[in-house]
């Protein structure tokens, strides 16, 4: 079994410093993997690719490192649509949804237009908690992020 600091030398680091070889800019790669981050963790699954996708030709952004992040924020995606969710319920003083698959499960089966309701409901307000979280989040990971990567690339060239 490889070590976990080889997986991530191969599958994280390798490709970065590639793309640093190949003329990408720190800058340009930390702006294109901050707004990769950012829309990776939109509450609504099976879009993110075509938002990076769409931000990468807007915007003239690094696809390869857009793409990487966005299927290494996956996990992120998932642990974040709750606290997105419980901010959009608050902010709305909407009444707490139920997050439970047993329950969806059950309504499914009672009636599919309720379900589709009350899930349509849950998009509906964890994309409102994530509206308002994205812009200084994305501020702060892309100034963590050019510092890190001018670092890197002065160090590796």
């Amino acid at each position: 079994m490889e070590k976990p600091r080889t997986w991530i030398q191969r599958k994280a680091l390798d490709p970065l410093l590639s793309e640093l070889r190949h003329g990408a800019t720190p800058e340009g790669m930390a702006t294109s993997a901050a707004v990769a981050a950012i829309l990776a963790i939109v509450p609504v699954f099976g879009i993110t690719t075509a938002l990076c996708f769409l931000a990468g030709r807007l915007f003239r952004l690094n696809h390869v490192i857009m793409q990487g992040v966005n299927c290494l924020m996956y996990p992120f995606q998932l642990l974040l649509i709750l606290p997105f969710l419980r901010i959009g319920e608050t902010l709305l003083g909407a009444d707490r949804l139920v997050l439970s698959p047993a329950s969806y499960a059950a309504e499914f089966s009672a009636s599919p237009w309720g379900f589709f309701e009350k899930f349509g409901k849950a998009i509906a307000l964890s994309s409102l908690g994530w509206v308002l979280c994205a812009p200084p989040a994305l501020w702060a990971l892309n100034g963590l992020l050019r510092v890190l990567f001018r670092k890197t690339a002065a160090r590796f060239q």
